[in-house]
């Protein structure tokens, strides 16, 4: 190790050396924290004074030779460097102790008095001749008897040519404390300090290491960790040597590894065993290692573990009473056994708890322990583990439970905390929660587990398919809800309501049971809106119930479900693009949450909104990585609907081989008693009606058809299995089937919504003769503008423009054919594009709606140009709208000017799409 910043020091020695060899006897006492160089000053020295001429004698003390009597002596007289004859005498001397040791090195028996007397004799014979140099290092640790030979020397050497130098531990409180009064009240002693380095002088070490700009760029950051000691300084070069040869590329500020870790250990080991214990102790607590619990915890005294940390913030290993580095908070625990750390650990849960600290805190030490003493500690772990899921801490908050639960002697606790982890583990991993389920269907059989927990064993038995569970386990909520003076009645009939609507085929059982309803709080009103919803009524009473609902919740476990059924409700009220607007929000917050199967969940909803929305690219990508977030395992019975949507938009974009891919995925059987697998039914089906499979599409339509009969819930939002149907009927050739479907459709209670039945006109359109075609597809044009769905809109209009092109009406065949083929353009619906291939020959439009403002237009013009881009005469304008086609004619001509077109086939199909946006 270099000698850095002790020039002043050094030059302190040799004048007394100077002074020495002038017949002066001279005393250095050099003190300094662990490792802060005093050993190295003192070898520096003793090699500048061999050089001279002086005989030098050296002496290290030390804790195991502690109670050797005459240990350090003898060292010194057994240095080659002394007289023979000398060597000889001292020898002889010291072999006729006879004296027991004394704990005071001050006083001296009368044996032991001759005996000091010929070696102070002795030495100061060989001085004589030769200038003598003693150097006793680390003498906290000299034996009793040595100690009385130096200060009897001492006192004996003031006209001598004899030095004596000696390094002790900066300490608190010296444990010489008579031995160091001693020496320092006599006049030829000087006492040297040695401060730890300061900034420049760890700077200087580097520098003699490394180059100058890496040393001026590292001394700051090395000096921090360091503490200005030179072990430790040295250390972190080495470890930033480690990281370059490493291939660290660029210079690292901040190098901290194994040499910083056992410098740390290093310095510990130089002083009794307190040191280390002490330091355990600390880096066991961090922040709550105080002087008094790090005492309590070691053994050890409040007083006299203060005074050890002391020792450890002047050798630098602590600032501030805390570790600089996790790395030398690891070095020191590294020592302890498995075995030994857990006691530890929980001896300082104990304490902690004792001293009403944070259950954080205590929970930390007893996940640390992997052990829970008593029902005191599985308290403590249950409301750490809801603390750290309240802030989202999920990884925490499982540990906690899970301890919790392995230590829980109680079963309808026991129970209660599985369900709790079971919980947190499906926001992270649900494919590792599925385990939990076999514990909690145990404790339903034996009567342990509570209602608000079978509520959530039943959420997630329908999650994993477990429908035959799931049956008995809603069978008993209804039960529960049924009565008048149960507290939770209302979120009960909510649940129960919930499942069974996603599950009827394991719902049986509870179809007569009367469920509450009425009441005015959150789960009543969304149980209302699950009834409206599978009664068909969804409506814009269903969609304010809705849009309050998901007003009232913030995103949580207990609120998941309501917001779900709203969501749904949305949906099935046709309120399309406002279900995008709060599933995106919900999601961005899932996202920053980090809750995964939030995330998936709502990605997968997302995605099946961006597909009724028309927009492919979107609903392909959503479910493609809500798919992706979770295994196949844990996705369970949900995996039918997101593999529906992606099924679905890869069918409609033309990415047949994908659709096929994605459909030879086993999906579990149990998703056919879910609406999962109605989505997943439907969306076959299409495929299978895109790929020429006409018969193969029939069967899964109407297997679709016989569930939803069987099931009572006969929604054309879940499902328009008959139109499917309708279209396959059409592929085969069977016109008088396919409208007898499509008519039974659209007298559907459920089939009021725009989209829908805009999607059914179209079918219907198909099945009628040519002179009615038009009128019925210009209906669904209207009603498909209305619903949002860009692409059925899409097929729709390329249909109006073959009705048109049948009935003689060519130029706007072309006009409508042009709107068709730019909308289908957007949504890369490619089968579509490729069907309007002669469209793409005429003549391009010159703007298109995203570069365009409708605020330029009034009110009326907008509704004008709106409805002239979907192809309408000016007659049918004016017919809609109730004013004359002159009226239309003045209209159009300023729609013209202010978007700055000449005709109306120049008029971009996107207007009615960005009106439509600006509607809502």
């Amino acid at each position: 190790m270099a000698l850095v910043e002790r020039n002043e020091e050094l030059r302190t020695l040799n004048r007394l050396f100077a002074d020495c060899a002038r017949n002066r006897g001279q005393v250095a006492l050099i003190s300094g924290g662990v490792a802060s160089g005093k050993t190295e000053l003192l070898h520096t020295f003793a090699e500048h004074a061999a050089g001279k001429g002086a005989t030098v004698l050296t002496a290290t003390g030390s804790r195991a030779e502690h109670s050797l009597a005459f240990g350090v002596l003898k060292q010194l007289a057994s240095a080659q460097t002394l007289p023979e004859a000398v060597a000889a005498n001292v020898a002889s001397l010291l072999s006729g102790d006879t004296d027991a040791a004394r704990p005071d090195p001050v006083s001296i028996g009368r044996s032991r008095a001759l005996i000091l007397e010929g070696l102070c004799a002795a030495l100061m014979e060989a001085a004589k001749s030769t200038l003598v140099v003693l150097c006793v290092d680390d003498v906290q640790f000299a034996d009793g008897p040595s100690l009385q030979a130096v200060l009897y020397l001492q006192r004996r050497m003031r006209f001598a040519r004899v030095m004596i130098i000696l390094t002790e531990w900066a300490l608190p409180r010296p444990t010489r404390a008579v031995f160091r009064a001693e020496v320092t009240r006599q006049p030829n002693t000087t006492h040297l300090r040695l401060a730890p380095l300061s900034k420049r002088g760890v700077e200087d070490l580097l520098r003699a290491e490394l180059d100058t700009s890496t040393a001026r760029t590292l001394a700051p950051v090395h000096h921090a960790l360091s503490g200005g000691n030179p072990l430790l300084a040295t250390a972190l070069i080495e470890d930033f040597r480690a990281a370059t040869r490493a291939g660290g590329g660029r210079e690292k500020e901040m190098a901290v590894g194994q040499a910083y870790g056992h410098a740390v250990i290093s310095c510990l080991h130089r002083w009794e065993p307190a040191m280390l214990e002490v330091a355990r102790g600390l880096a066991l607590l961090g922040d709550a290692g105080t002087p008094a619990l790090v005492g309590r915890l070691v053994d050890m005294t409040a007083e006299a573990a203060g005074s050890v940390l002391e020792v450890l913030e002047l050798a630098g290993l602590l600032d501030g009473g805390r570790f600089r580095h996790p790395v030398a908070k690891a070095a020191v625990l590294h020592g302890l056994g498995k075995a030994d750390r857990a006691a530890r650990h929980l001896r300082a849960a104990w304490l902690l708890h004792h001293d009403g600290a944070d259950a954080a805190q205590v929970a930390d030490h007893l996940v640390a322990a992997d052990q829970a003493d008593g029902p005191w500690a599985v308290a403590v772990l249950r409301h750490a583990a809801q603390e750290a899921q309240v802030a989202d801490r999920l990884d925490l908050a499982m540990a906690r439970l899970d301890l919790a639960a392995r230590s829980c002697s109680d079963e309808t606790e026991h129970a209660d905390i599985v369900t709790q982890l079971l919980r947190v583990e499906w926001r992270e991993n649900s494919a590792a929660a599925e385990r939990h389920l076999t514990p909690l269907l145990d404790a339903r059989a034996s009567g342990t587990l509570a209602d608000h927990n079978a509520v959530h064993l039943a959420k997630f038995l329908l999650w994993y398919g477990h429908t035959e569970d799931l049956a008995g386990t809603l069978a008993g909520l209804a039960a529960a809800a049924s009565k008048p003076d149960h507290p939770a009645a209302a979120y009960l009939g909510l649940v129960v309501r919930w499942l069974a609507f996603v599950t009827p085929g394991a719902t049986e059982r509870i179809k007569s049971m009367p469920l509450p309803s009425g009441k005015d709080d959150p789960w009543s009103r969304a149980g209302a809106v699950l009834d409206a919803i599978r009664a068909g009524k969804a409506d814009s009473e269903t969609a304010r119930a809705a849009e309050y609902i998901l007003q009232s919740c913030r995103l949580g476990e207990q609120a998941f479900g309501a917001q779900l059924s709203a969501l749904a409700a949305l949906i099935h009220a046709d309120r399309i693009d406002r279900a995008a607007t709060v599933c995106e929000a919900l999601l961005a917050e899932a996202t920053n949450r980090r809750a995964v199967t939030w995330q998936a969940v709502l990605g997968g909803l997302r995605g099946e909104i961006a597909l009724r929305q028309g927009d492919l690219p979107a609903a392909a990508e959503y479910a493609r990585v809500a798919a992706d977030a979770v295994s196949a395992q844990g996705w369970g019975v949900v995996m039918g609907s997101v593999t529906a949507v992606r099924v679905a938009a890869a069918t409609a974009m033309g990415d047949h081989q994908l659709a096929a891919t994605l459909l030879r995925q086993p999906v579990p059987e149990s998703v056919f008693q879910t609406q999962f697998g109605l989505q997943y039914l439907y969306a076959r089906g299409a495929h299978y009606l895109a790929t020429d499979r006409p018969h193969a599409a029939l069967g899964d339509f109407q297997r679709c058809g016989e569930l939803m009969a069987r099931w009572s819930v006969d929604l054309p939002a879940l499902a328009p299995w008959r139109v499917g149907a309708a279209q396959a009927q059409l592929a085969l050739g069977n016109r008088e089937a396919a409208r007898t479907l499509v008519s039974e459709h659209l007298a559907l209670p459920g089939c009021r919504g725009p989209r829908n039945r805009g999607i059914a006109m179209r079918i219907l359109a198909a099945t009628v003769d040519a002179t009615r075609r038009v009128s019925i597809l210009a209906e669904s044009v209207d009603l498909l503008h209305a619903g949002g769905d860009r692409f059925e809109l899409a097929r729709a209009l390329t249909d109006l423009s073959q009705a048109h092109q049948d009935s003689g009406a060519c130029e706007k065949a072309r006009a409508v054919a042009r709107r068709a083929l730019q909308m289908a353009k957007r949504c890369q619906a490619e089968p579509l594009s490729r069907d309007l291939r002669p469209a793409r020959e005429a003549e391009p439009y010159p703007a298109d709606a995203e570069s365009l403002s409708m605020d330029v237009l009034s009110e009326a013009e907008r509704r004008v140009a709106v409805l002239a881009a979907l192809g309408h005469t000016n007659r049918e304008i004016g017919g809609k709208l109730y004013i004359t086609v002159s009226t239309v004619e003045q209209h159009l001509t300023r729609v013209y000017r202010k978007l700055k077109v000449t005709k109306r086939t120049d008029l971009p199909a996107g207007l009615p799409r960005q009106l439509m946006a600006e509607d809502r």
